[in-house]
């Protein structure tokens, strides 16, 4: 597979065994945007909250017939939140990040999924990781992370403790054999 790192939009992130960043350590990252002005994406393989109840009251959001976790996006802007879903019926306002998958920060999907109305796949995190210009190409330099092409089974369908060995798998890496030679994030 050739990986064009100055644009890993719609790419995962695996973050090697090595990585010692308590913040990304053991994470899979998918990449929502990369150009010249750095990249963002969300930690999509770890439960900051078991229920987005306590939340909704502070978003004026009145009851919900579901309860949905909420995801650890990563350490910068924690308060905000981010909705990955898969585009299906009603359309919000969204970046495309594929054919496939869209990210959107408005509350009427909030609203809709409480009311069980909104899309069907779908995860919710709070905060995101973001890289400033040229940061994460450095990185993969110097073996911090391993990509891997995006598959939405592995954000909707793995279990959340299965998703980072299910990413590396995915491009055929055993992470108990994994040697790296730096990982530094």
């Amino acid at each position: 597979m050739s990986v064009d790192i100055t644009n890993l939009t719609g790419m995962f992130l695996i973050a090697v065994p090595g990585l010692k960043d308590l913040n990304l350590e053991r994470t899979v990252v998918l990449i929502c945007d990369h150009t010249k002005d750095g990249a963002f994406g969300l930690v999509i393989n770890r439960i900051l909250l078991n229920s987005f109840v306590p939340l909704l009251d502070g978003l004026d959001i009145k009851g919900s017939v579901i309860d949905i976790p909420v995801f650890y996006g990563g350490p910068v802007k924690p308060g905000q939140g981010y909705i990955l879903y898969v585009p299906a019926g009603r359309c919000y306002p969204s970046i495309r990040i594929n054919d496939n998958l869209a990210l959107t920060t408005t509350k009427e999907i909030l609203i809709d999924i409480a009311k069980n109305k909104g899309p069907e796949q779908f995860l919710f995190a709070l905060g995101f990781a973001g890289w400033a210009p040229r940061q994460l190409e450095y990185e993969l330099t110097v073996d911090g992370w391993l990509v891997a092409p995006m598959d939405n089974r592995i954000i909707f369908d793995v279990p959340v403790s299965e998703r980072w060995q299910a990413a590396a798998d995915s491009i055929g890496v055993d992470l108990t054999r994994f040697v790296n030679r730096q990982g530094s994030a």
